[in-house]
């Protein structure tokens, strides 16, 4: 295609070499016509006023002969004047009848009185006149002058000339300057040729090198000129190609680094188009899908996740045995997807086991527990002294060992699928009517005040009763655990479409650089103070499992020695 429009459009040396021939050519017709025309107008106004003199000398001898009345003399002497002239002479008289007449006989001539220039000079003035001859079938100049005899005019001496043959003299002086044109035309013709040259000579190097970028010399650059104009011009070229040359190296070496990261990655990496075709993956990709590295294919278990009209962030995909994990994330500025994969089989498997492990352990552990807690009681009903406080120790160890392996079962039951939150209308009121007695006592020894304020009336979420209701005893029993003094307050309020709960107390406080870490299983802020009051470090993970799993969020803000607030939200129920 690029080859047909450069064979169609003419080069630019080409162009300014045709208008500038046109120009030269049309400025040479031009300057002929205007020369030939003022040569041809200067030559007959001469010969018009040879004319004129010539009828004038000859107005003193026509008037002896008019006197005469000798026709016969002065056709005589017409003739030999005209003769010696090479001029025709024609006499007319005051009626038009023409007198004498060096071509014609005069009996045989029309009447001449019409004449332009005989009307003219019978009104006493030269009269001129260029017209075509009908008698002689020729252009003549015609001058007539008047005769003049005593105070009036009798007669009329005409004079006249073939213009063609006066204007021969003309042609040697044309052919001289059609000469002379001509060869102006060629030196001129010559001369823009090399001025074309010149200005599109640069213009073609400017050319050349552009398509020499774009074949891929990178490498190309333009060469000075001759003018300021082109030097200017040629700078700014190799300006903009090396700038381009610079882009191109770097988007090629970013291009080479993102491609070695790309297949330096664990996870398998995948760019997807809006029609769900594969564009670009990596080795661990193709390892994970067993796709060939030749041939980009879709693999039969993605082709219904790439099709899909909204593609989730996140989700798992199973392939020949394998559990593969994967998120993605849209390009903004071309809509395709860039996902990740995973293969988490042997991390499903070993959460699996370790659920098992944990039920199993839970289970075989709670009953030799409740049996040894069941003995040391009926063994302290009849203990004293030193055995009682022996059995006092089992008995809180016990209870300790008991609540943890309780908390360790509750945890992995949330963690589950089967642990999810079960959706159903929970009046926050009848939670908090049955949770807030049990803490009552252990409150009142420790002169903390409970209080559950700004509750909305007849508010009711969606969520689990039995779960929601564990996680305000993990709360308010973690606030009663580490307030000394002060007072726990409850709080309840809707949010849009959300319930907004608080638990506050006038607590040690958190450390800020534990917050991150509150939620986290095991751990405790105060190890100490836990063991002395038989915390297991769990009721924060759980919670937040419990919190999350019914769409809720859970956060902690905290200030050290002044108290601590828990914020959890939960979903409202729909009437």
């Amino acid at each position: 295609m690029q080859n047909t429009e450069s064979g169609q459009v003419p080069s630019l040396l080409h162009s300014i070499l045709r208008g500038y021939v046109w120009m030269i050519a049309l400025l040479a017709v031009g300057i002929t016509a205007v020369v030939f025309t003022t040569l041809r107008s200067a030559s007959r106004e001469r010969a018009m006023e040879d004319l004129t003199r010539s009828a004038y000398a000859l107005v003193p001898a026509v008037q002896s002969y008019i006197t005469d009345s000798t026709s016969a003399a002065l056709n005589s002497l017409v003739n030999e004047v005209a003769t010696t002239m090479d001029t025709r002479i024609t006499v007319i008289n005051r009626d038009g009848s023409v007198v004498a007449d060096s071509e014609k006989d005069p009996d045989e001539m029309e009447n001449h009185r019409t004449r332009i220039e005989v009307i003219a000079a019978f009104n006493g003035v030269p009269g001129r006149s260029v017209r075509f001859s009908k008698t002689l079938g020729r252009e003549m100049l015609y001058t007539a002058v008047p005769v003049v005899i005593g105070d009036s005019i009798t007669a009329v001496v005409r004079t006249s000339l073939f213009f063609d043959s006066y204007s021969a003299a003309l042609q040697p002086i044309v052919k001289e300057m059609l000469l002379i044109i001509l060869t102006a035309l060629v030196v001129a013709v010559i001369s823009g040729w090399i001025i074309s040259r010149r200005i599109a000579g640069p213009m073609s190097d400017l050319a050349s090198v552009a398509d020499r970028v774009r074949r891929g010399e990178l490498g190309a650059r333009a060469a000075p000129g001759h003018t300021r104009e082109h030097n200017s011009l040629a700078l700014s070229l190799n300006e903009t190609l090396a700038r381009n040359e610079n882009l191109i190296l770097d988007l090629s070496r970013s291009d080479s680094r993102n491609r070695a990261i790309l297949e330096s990655m664990i996870e398998g990496v995948a760019v997807v188009n809006r029609d769900g075709d594969l564009l670009v993956t990596n080795d661990s990709f193709r390892d994970l899908f067993n796709t060939g590295s030749s041939e980009i294919k879709v693999p039969a278990e993605l082709a219904e996740l790439f099709s899909q009209s909204s593609l989730p962030s996140s989700g798992i995909v199973e392939f020949e045995g394998k559990i593969v994990a994967f998120s993605s994330a849209e390009v903004s500025d071309s809509g395709d997807y860039v996902f990740s994969f995973r293969d988490v089989t042997a991390e499903v498997h070993l959460s699996e086991m370790k659920k098992d492990f944990i039920t199993n352990v839970s289970h075989e552990l709670r009953t030799p527990l409740t049996a040894i807690k069941g003995y040391a009681e009926t063994l302290q009903e009849d203990a004293s002294g030193e055995s009682s406080d022996y059995l006092k120790i089992i008995l809180r160890n016990t209870e300790r060992l008991i609540a943890l392996v309780k908390d360790i079962q509750t945890l992995s039951e949330v963690e589950s699928e089967e642990g999810t939150c079960r959706g159903e209308s929970v009046s926050v009121s009848d939670i908090l009517d049955t949770v807030l007695p049990l803490f009552t006592s252990r409150a009142m020894d420790k002169g903390i005040t409970i209080t559950a304020e700004q509750i909305t009336p007849n508010l009711t979420v969606n969520a689990d009763h039995h779960r929601i209701e564990q996680v305000f005893v993990n709360l308010i029993d973690n606030a009663v655990k580490y307030t000394d003094s002060g007072f726990i307050q409850i709080s309840a309020a809707k949010k849009g479409n959300q319930a907004v709960f608080a638990v506050s107390d006038t607590g040690r406080g958190i450390p800020r650089e534990a917050i991150p870490r509150v939620f986290e299983r095991f751990y405790v802020v105060d190890r100490s103070r836990s063991r002395k009051m038989g915390g297991t470090g769990l009721g924060l993970a759980i919670t937040k499992h419990i919190v999350e799993g019914c769409g809720g969020t859970i956060s902690v803000s905290s200030t050290p020695g002044q108290g601590s607030t828990f914020l959890f939200t939960l979903p409202l129920a729909t009437s």
